[in-house]
Formats: structure tokens, sequence, C-alpha cells
């Protein structure tokens, strides 16, 4: 299903025209003639027409009205709640990756999962924080926090006179040389003069989100969620792990309880592992013996535990949530906080703060990286409709799904909350317990509103180093991808080396120069695999009498004097010039094969042959007599498509065979290639009566060729022996 994108604004232009024109009217009371105009009104929006365009670009009002509340309601309802359970320590967990105060990681958990509902055709999708976009989000705000920080000091000075300047100069550098406060944390926690408004993290966080939402808006209007097939499986996989890598030393000081300096940009992560060595005497050990601990509850309660639980009980055990639970207590009772100084949340609000624009005057410090935010949130939700497409049979419209992000995004800016995608885990956590529909993020929301009003309190005693460890542990899914490159090697090398690349690249720079040169490494092995296609001869099978691929080792012209030839890639300016070399040596080798056997075809894909222009010479002058020239016929049906230059050298290359007594044929089954041919002067170069439909009639016409040759060249004998 697609978005009508021209038809729903002059829908509307029709709306208005129906609203305004009773007020308009003098000839009939106003009260009487709005009244049967808004009558007509509502029966011309809700016709069938007018309300399938509605229902494509709402999902919500097709699938409800049928909803089977029997059958789902409960299912539903259950799973809604437990992805509320397990939606609570990973939204605080995701918030602290971010850099923002953690109960916006629960506002992130529940605005954009309920405004999916109305936008998405997935049953079974659920939209959330997912650890590699929050990374990226926490590099845009280190970045931008240190620009704007720069910029609104300096607006801030503007009405001041010099004394006044001066002296709030000196009161900044006595701040930051001696107490130890960065510039940042300065700026964003006062104003500096009235007016001047300081800028928090979760600002720019509002604003990237709102960005990408619009670039995915564009995205579903002008169809290019193909852009995102640039990010193939390989490399969307070595990233996440190499943002994998990049979360764990994100996280590694608050699981050893060291304070270590802010780091941000290409290559911060060498930063990071100097400061972890320079620091590692100041590991405080309360702390690391609550992270051990955690670590060995969630390792072996995932691993070991929960597939023996999950025989007994229908829905998955929460371990992070017991775990939160039990660090609360510990902390609460024991006053862990106070007497051994492990780091705690803190305060978190229970209410919800209202609705707000964006910070649109920070949109020049984001637009790369909201930019590289969306097609990544792009790409990993795709992934995962995908993935739930096969798992659960039925079908997602991905163009739809374009549109649903992008105005959840949108719509989500307006409350504090970062950037969202699907997460595959979160998917189908409440499939798991029987949820058959959208329905289930709308209770999943619901029990995280609850869970803000009453219970929010609560979590002020869980220790920071219990969410690292959850965050460590979620990341054992991404690392346990590493088992993809043991089934690559043996056969796809260039995909393991996309792979092996993408993951590197992101490690050794930040997360978004990592995928774009990732993505940049896998563009450049397509243009050099296309570069060198593989070419090859073809032979009749005698039981079948059918065409099929020489085997390398026995080489094999079809006839006695008749070569196929193919060559499966496209004919544009990348492989023209293998193209060329390919025809010519094929030529060679058939003229080789009159005084020696045959060569095979890797043996002449790795040989080192002389230049083409020496090749074709010496193939017109080698004293091989017309008639036992090679008739080459070339299948162009391994040509996917064929540019200016690919079609240039095809005409070239048969003009200077013909030149060389090489008679060719040539087999174009393709429609448009045909039509090529028709629209340029490619028939004037070469006839038509050497361009064939069929592969069989092209072969048959060369065998005659050469049969009328040799007949020719034997009657020319014996008139020569008669005289």
């Amino acid at each position: 299903m697609n978005l009508p994108t021209k038809d729903i604004p002059s829908m509307f232009v029709d709306v208005m025209g129906e609203l305004t024109g009773p007020l308009l009217s003098k000839a009939v009371p106003i009260g009487a003639k709005f009244r049967d105009d808004v009558e007509r009104l509502r029966q011309r929006i809700f016709r069938r027409r007018s309300f399938s365009k509605i229902t494509k670009f709402l999902p919500i009002l097709t699938w409800l009205p049928q909803y089977d509340w029997s059958h789902s309601f409960f299912g539903d309802l259950s799973g809604g709640l437990t992805m509320a359970v397990f939606s609570v320590p990973q939204g605080i967990a995701l918030a602290g990756i971010t850099g923002v105060p953690p109960v916006y990681g629960l506002y992130t958990a529940i605005f954009p999962s309920f405004l999916y509902i109305f936008f998405g055709t997935s049953k079974h999708n659920a939209l959330g924080g997912f650890a590699v976009l929050s990374l990226m989000t926490h590099t845009a705000i280190e970045k931008v926090m240190m620009k704007t920080a720069i910029s609104y000091n300096a607006t801030s000075y503007v009405n001041h006179t010099m004394e006044e300047l001066d002296t709030a100069l000196e009161r900044l550098n006595t701040t930051i040389l001696f107490n130890g406060t960065s510039l940042i944390e300065e700026v964003t926690t006062e104003m500096w003069t009235d007016g001047v408004s300081p800028v928090k993290e979760i600002h720019v966080a509002t604003t990237i989100i709102f960005f990408a939402g619009c670039i995915q808006v564009l995205m579903g209007v002008f169809r290019l969620q193909y852009l995102t097939t640039v990010f193939s499986e390989q490399v969307m996989s070595g990233f996440v792990v190499g943002g994998g890598v990049h979360v764990f030393f994100a996280q590694i000081g608050d699981v050893l309880g060291m304070k270590l300096p802010r780091r941000s940009g290409p290559g911060y992560l060498y930063y990071r592992i100097a400061d972890l060595i320079e620091n590692i005497g100041n590991i405080h050990y309360p702390t690391l013996a609550i992270s051990v601990s955690s670590l060995t509850f969630l390792i072996f309660g995932k691993e070991f535990i929960s597939p023996w639980l999950s025989t007994a009980f229908y829905f998955p055990i929460p371990f992070d949530l017991v775990l939160a639970v039990v660090g609360i207590t510990a902390t609460n009772y024991a006053e862990l906080s106070r007497r051994y100084h492990i780091k705690v949340l803190g305060n978190i609000p229970t209410e919800f703060p209202p609705p707000s624009l964006p910070r649109f005057d920070l949109i020049q410090y984001i637009g790369v990286n909201a930019v590289a935010i969306a097609l990544t949130a792009v790409a990993i939700h795709l992934t995962v409709a995908k993935i739930v497409e096969k798992r659960y049979k039925y079908k997602i419209n991905h163009g739809q799904e374009l549109y649903a992000l992008g105005f959840v995004g949108v719509l989500s800016s307006f409350f504090p909350v970062f950037p969202v995608t699907s997460g595959f885990a979160r998917s189908v956590v409440g499939a798991a317990v029987g949820s058959s529909t959208q329905l289930t993020c709308l209770f999943s929301s619901l029990a995280l509103v609850l869970v803000i009003l009453y219970i929010g309190p609560a979590l002020e005693y869980l220790p920071q180093c219990i969410l690292s460890t959850m965050i460590i542990v979620s990341q054992r899914a991404m690392f346990a991808k590493f088992a993809e490159l043991r089934e690559l090697w043996p056969v796809f090398k260039v995909d393991f080396t996309i792979w092996l690349m993408s993951m590197i690249l992101t490690v050794c720079f930040d997360m978004g120069e990592g995928l774009l040169l990732a993505t940049g490494f896998a563009v450049l092995t397509t243009i050099i695999r296309m570069q060198r296609p593989k070419w090859h001869f073809l032979s009749r099978d005698s039981d079948s009498e059918s065409f099929k691929e020489t085997k390398k080792k026995h080489l094999e012209f079809v006839g006695g004097n008749v070569c196929v030839f193919r060559m499966d890639a496209p004919l544009i300016f990348t492989s023209v010039d293998r193209f060329t070399t390919a025809v010519w040596q094929c030529v060679k080798t058939f003229e080789r094969s009159k005084a020696e056997s045959f060569v095979t075809i890797d043996q002449m894909n790795s040989a080192n042959t002389d230049d083409i222009f020496e090749k074709k010479a010496r193939a017109a002058s080698n004293g091989i007599a017309k008639e036992d020239r090679c008739r080459l016929v070339i299948d162009c049906s391994g040509f996917p498509y064929v540019d200016y230059l690919g079609l240039t050298t095809l005409k070239t290359v048969v003009a200077d065979l013909l030149a060389a007594n090489v008679q060719t044929y040539l087999v174009v089954q393709k429609g448009d290639l045909r039509k090529l041919f028709e629209v340029t002067d490619f028939y004037e170069i070469v006839g038509r009566d050497r361009v064939f439909e069929k592969l069989d009639r092209a072969v048959k016409q060369a065998e005659e060729s050469h049969q009328l040759a040799r007949s020719e060249s034997m009657d020319g004998l014996r008139r020569k022996q008669m005289l």
C-alpha cells in the first residue's frame, strides 16, 4: 500500500471549499445551507474511494473496526504488560547511553510506540530505543553541545558593558580552571543573560528525531526506501558489532566505578582505552563487586536458566527487571549509596512534561548526524520488518513503514524523546505470550505511564552500574554475529571482507563515519567486481540439445567451428574493457586450438595477455584461412543492461571482428536491448541478419556460414586443380 501523496491534499482543498461555500452564499439561510453541505460532505468523505485513501495513510482505520475482541484482547494485554516489564530497565539504560536523564528513556518507550499504532502496518514491530542509535545520538549531542556552548556564551554578552564582560569572563575562567567544571556543564546549567535559553542534551535529541523524521517522510514521498539497500546485510552486521564495541567501552567506566573524561569524535575510542589504562588504579571496588554479581546473574539466568524455564512458563522471565528490583531494594535498605558511594540514578519525575517545539535553531549543527541516524533507523526498521514478515507469514507495506517511522519521529519530537527504531527482541517478546495486533503497544504504553506516575520514585535507588551491566549483556546478540564469518569465509570471501572491514572501520572511527566508510567500501568492491566480470563458453548438451556452460577442465566449442560466448555482467563503462579483452581472448584461444589442445577458462582468466590491439593484429594476420576463422556467437542475454559506452563498444568489437574475417552473430532476447538497437545507428554498423532472438538459430546460421565458406574454398581448389 502506498500513500497517495497528491490525492489527499486535493481532497482537503475540496473539503475547505465545501465548508466555506455556504458562508459566502446569501441566497439561502446560512444555518440550513451549512447543515445540508456538512451532511453531503460527510457522505462524500466516507465514500469508498475517499475512505480508502485515508485508510492507506492511517491503517488503524482498517484493522481496528475488524478487531477480534474475544480472541485477541487478552493476548494483546498480556503481551503489552510483558513488553512494559522489559522496557523499564531497557529504556533507562538506553537513556544513559544517549546521555540524557533516565526518565527520558521511559518517555521514549511510550510516545513513539503509541504513535506507531496509527501509522504502522506491522502487527509485531515495536518502536523504541536502540543501543547503536543511542550511541550515534550521544556523539551528535557531544558535538552540538560544544559548538552551542561557544555560540550561546558569545551571544549572551552582546548587550553588556565591557566591565560586565570582563567580570563574566573572569568568573568563567575561574570556574573552568579551578572548579573543574567543563564549559558545556556551565552553560547548560544556567542562563547567562535574559532571553538566552541554555541548550540541554534532550533539546539536541528531540531536534535530531524531528529532522530524521522529516527525512524519512521525504523518503516515503519519493519512494526512496531502496537507498537503504546500500546497507547490505554484511555492512549492517559488521556495523552493529562495531557499535557493540563502542557501547561496551561507553559503559565500562560505570561498571568499574571510574570517572572518565567525556570523549567524542572520530577515533575517540583510542583515548577512552588510554583513559582506562591511566585510571586503572581508581577502580571503585564496591561498584565492581556489584557489577560482577550482576553480570554473573544475567548471563547465568539468560543463557542457562531461561531455556529451562521456558518449558514451564508461557512468557520469558524478565531477569533484567528482577535484577533491578533486587538492586533497588539492596541499595535502599543497606544504604549503599551513602555508605559505599554507589552511584544511583537519582530523582525520577512523576509527571509528564507538556508538549514543546524542537529547537529548530540547532538544525544547523545536526544535519549530517540526523541523515546518518535517519538512514540507519530505516535500515534497521525494514530489516526487522522483513524478519517479522518471514516469521509470522504476513505482508508488511514497506513504503507505508517509511511514513510511519517518519511521522512517529516528527510527532514524538514534541516530547522529550530520542531517536527510535524497531528491535527484533522487543518486537517478539510480546508475541511470545500471545500478542497478535498493534494494540499490544497501547497496553505497553499505558503500563509505562503507570510506572512513571506511581513507581518512578522507587527507581531513584537503582545503581548505575547495574544498568551498565544490563546494556553490556544485551549486546551479546550483536557479538553472536561473529558466527556469520564462519559461514561466509569458505564461499563468499568478498562478503567476508565487507563484514570484517565494516566492523573495523566502525571501531576505529566514530559510528557515523564508520557506517559511511563501510558503505563506501562495499560499493567499491561492487564496482571492482563489475570491472572483472566472469565470462565463459557455452556448449550444446548432447542429451537435451540445450546450451550450458562448459566445464572448466573440458573446454568444448559448439559444433565444429562455432564458439558461443557469454559474459554475465552489465555492459557498462566499468566492464567494457573486460568485455573487449574477453572476446578477443576467445578468438585467440580458438586459433591456438588448431595446433594444440584447448586451455581452460581459469588459465585464460589468469593469463597475462598481450595488448588488445596487438592481439587483434595477430588474429588478422596469422595466416589462418578465411574459411577456418572462428564463427563467434555472442549471447547478450548475460547483459542485465547496457549503457551508451557499452553499446558503442559492442558495435566496435563486432565491426573489428568482421574486419578480421571472424563472422560474428548476436543473440538478443531482451526487448529493451533490441529497442536500443532500433533507435540508434547499431544496424548501420551491424546488419540485421546478424542479430537473432534465439541462440539455436544463431548457432545454426553460424554453422551454415562455415559450411558455405568451406564449400566455396573446396570449389576454388578444384578449379585451380583443373587449370
